[in-house]
């Protein structure tokens, strides 16, 4: 994988645009800080998912440090989108507001997401260890377990259960069916099962 780094404009760094060795060593500064940043969420993408512990804590209502922070339940429609909403690479180079994750969230779910309904979800997110805010700021971060249990939330939902469920569905044209090994387990297992409580309910 090939990482460029491209900088438009160098005043949204609040560096000047006169070339001299200060301004370089500046620039230089940023676009290395930047490229570390991508890389490690890269590598964070490929660790190990978080254990069932971490996933229940997470998941699950728990008490931080005396603090009470409501689950963030796999499958929930906001849940699953917050998630795909902070993920993103964008994010790492100056973080997110409640503003950005407003107006994200209400795009993927496509329908109402208000402020406050953010707010709410930041705090959990926070008392959970998922994001952190930067300092001296209104921004906030994923940490290394946040990018870990969100790449695990949406891959999981949108590579593995949204599809499988599909070809589960016994609503499936049996021409499509056919065609997939998990759908045929499936049909099979199904008549199994029948045959096995019609023979047990003549026994009885």
């Amino acid at each position: 994988m090939r990482t460029e780094t491209v900088i438009s404009d160098t005043r949204d760094f609040g560096i000047g645009r006169r070339v001299n060795a200060e301004n370089w060593h500046a620039l230089r500064a940023v676009g290395e800080s930047a490229n570390q940043r991508l890389c490690d969420a890269q590598a964070a993408d490929a660790k190990p998912a978080p254990d069932v512990v971490t996933f229940n804590q997470v998941a699950r209502p728990s008490d931080i440090d005396g603090l009470h922070a409501p689950g963030l339940r796999f499958g929930d429609p906001r849940v699953m989108t917050v998630m795909a909403a902070i993920v993103g690479f964008s994010h790492l180079i100056v973080g997110f507001n409640n503003r950005q994750l407003t107006d994200l969230v209400a795009t993927l779910l496509d329908g109402p997401y208000a402020n406050r309904q953010a707010t709410y979800d930041l705090r959990r997110l926070k008392r959970k260890g998922l994001i952190e805010r930067i300092p001296h700021s209104h921004r906030y971060q994923l940490t290394d377990l946040g990018r870990r249990v969100a790449v695990l939330f949406t891959k999981t939902h949108g590579r593995l259960l949204t599809p499988g469920l599909v070809e589960l569905d016994p609503r499936l044209p049996d021409d499509i069916a056919r065609r997939s090994p998990l759908a045929r387990a499936w049909r099979q297992l199904d008549r199994a099962l029948d045959d096995y409580i019609d023979s047990q309910l003549v026994a009885a």
